[in-house]
C-alpha cells in the first residue's frame, strides 16, 4: 500500500488530497477507514490531540487519482499531520476486514496548515481598542498653612529648679566593692574551669564512614528499563519503544530488538523502531526497513506479511538523502521503479 497526502489544485491551506493505492487492486475506494499513529505509538484523535487510544477516521467520497484512489481532506486531518514532525503510520481498514499499514507520505513544501489563510491581508488598517473607564479623580482640597499663635513673652523668666547636691563620698567605696567582686570571679572561674578540664575524659571519633552502594530496588529499576529482548512481554510497546530511543543503541544492536520484537509478534515495536531510526538518517537500519518491503529481499512474517514496492521505494530514497552514494539503494530504486 502507498498513501501520500497532495496539496489541491489550486492549493488552498488547510486541504489536501489524501492518496491510497493498494497492491493488486484497481477498483476505486469509495470510502476509506483508517487510523494514524506516530512514533510514540499515540493515535491522531478528532480533536487533534494525540492519545494511545486507538481512533479509526472513516471519509467518503473516493475518486481516481494517481493511479489509485482519492480523498479530500480538512484541517483535523491536514494541520495536526504538519505540525507532527516524526513520522506517521497509516493503517486501512478495507471492506473485506483486510487490515493494511505503510508510512504516510507528505509532500509538505506545498502543503500549508489553516493558520496561514489570511497571512497576506491589508497591514495599513487600524484598530481603536477601548480603555476602561476611568474613576474621577477627586477635587483637590486646597490646603492652607496654619498661622502660628503669637506667644505672649512672659514679664519675668521662672525660676530655676535648684537640683540636688551629689554625695561624691560614696563613689570610691562602691568603686572599690565591684574591684573586689571581679577579683573572686574570676579566680573562682579559673579555679573551676582548671578541674573541668583535668577531669573530662578524652573522646576518640570511632564511627565507621559509611560505604553507599547502589540498593537492590535502584538495580531492578535499571534493568526493567533496559531495552532488551526479555523486557519485550513486561513492558508496553510504548515504554519499550521510548527506552530503546532514549538509549541511543548503534545500528546492529537495534537490529537485534527488532528482530526479536518480530520474532514476538510485537510488530507495533519493530516498526516504530524500524521507523524512528532510518527517518533520523540511520542508513543501515533504513536500508534493512526498505528490504523489509522489497519483493526481492521480502521474508513473509506476522509483522511484514506482503511485499510492498512503493514503500520500499520511499525507504530507499531516505537512504540516498543521507547517502547520496549508497549503490544498493540505487540499484533497487531504479529496479523498482521500471
Amino acid at each position: 500500500m502507498l498513501a501520500k497526502i497532495f496539496p489541491c489544485q489550486p492549493s488552498e491551506p488547510g486541504t489536501g488530497q489524501l492518496m491510497i493505492r493498494l497492491r493488486g487492486e484497481q477498483a476505486i475506494l469509495q470510502s476509506l477507514t483508517f487510523s494514524l499513529c506516530n512514533n510514540e505509538q499515540n493515535y491522531l484523535q478528532p480533536d487533534n490531540s494525540w492519545s494511545p487510544a486507538p481512533h479509526w477516521f472513516t471519509i467518503d467520497g473516493g475518486y481516481p487519482f494517481n493511479n489509485g484512489s482519492g480523498f479530500r481532506i480538512g484541517p483535523t486531518l491536514l494541520d495536526p499531520l504538519l505540525a507532527n514532525a516524526s513520522q506517521v503510520q497509516i493503517q486501512a481498514r478495507l471492506a473485506s476486514g483486510e487490515k493494511r499499514s505503510t508510512t504516510l507520505q507528505l509532500v509538505r513544501d506545498e502543503l500549508f496548515s489553516s493558520g496561514a489563510r489570511g497571512q497576506t491581508g491589508n497591514y495599513s488598517g487600524s484598530s481603536v481598542l477601548a480603555s476602561p473607564a476611568q474613576a474621577p479623580a477627586p477635587e483637590p482640597v486646597p490646603v492652607t498653612d496654619p498661622v502660628p499663635t503669637p506667644v505672649e513673652p512672659s514679664s519675668a523668666p521662672a525660676p530655676a529648679t535648684p537640683q540636688p547636691k551629689r554625695n561624691t563620698r560614696l563613689i570610691p567605696m562602691i568603686a572599690a566593692g565591684l574591684l573586689l567582686l571581679l577579683v573572686i570571679a574570676g579566680a573562682l572561674w579559673w579555679f573551676m574551669g582548671r578541674s573541668n578540664v583535668s577531669a573530662q575524659p578524652a573522646t576518640v571519633d570511632t564511627q565507621p564512614t559509611a560505604v553507599t552502594t547502589p540498593s537492590a530496588k535502584e538495580e531492578t529499576k535499571t534493568d526493567v528499563s533496559e531495552c532488551s529482548p526479555a523486557n519485550l512481554a513486561s513492558q508496553s510497546e510504548l515504554d519499550f519503544v521510548q527506552n530503546c530511543v532514549q538509549q541511543k543503541l548503534d545500528s546492529d544492536k537495534l537490529l537485534a530488538i527488532i528482530q526479536a520484537a518480530k520474532d514476538a509478534k510485537k510488530c507495533g515495536v519493530a516498526q516504530r523502531l524500524y521507523a524512528n531510526r532510518a527517518q533520523g538518517g540511520d542508513v543501515k537500519v533504513a536500508l534493512a526497513y526498505a528490504s523489509e518491503y522489497d519483493p526481492q529481499d521480502h521474508k513473509p512474517s506476522e509483522c511484514f506479511k506482503t511485499a510492498d514496492p512503493d514503500t520500499a521505494a520511499y525507504w530507499y530514497d531516505t537512504v540516498l538523502q543521507n547517502d547520496p552514494g549508497n549503490q544498493k539503494a540505487k540499484q533497487r530504486l531504479e529496479g523498482l521503479r521500471k
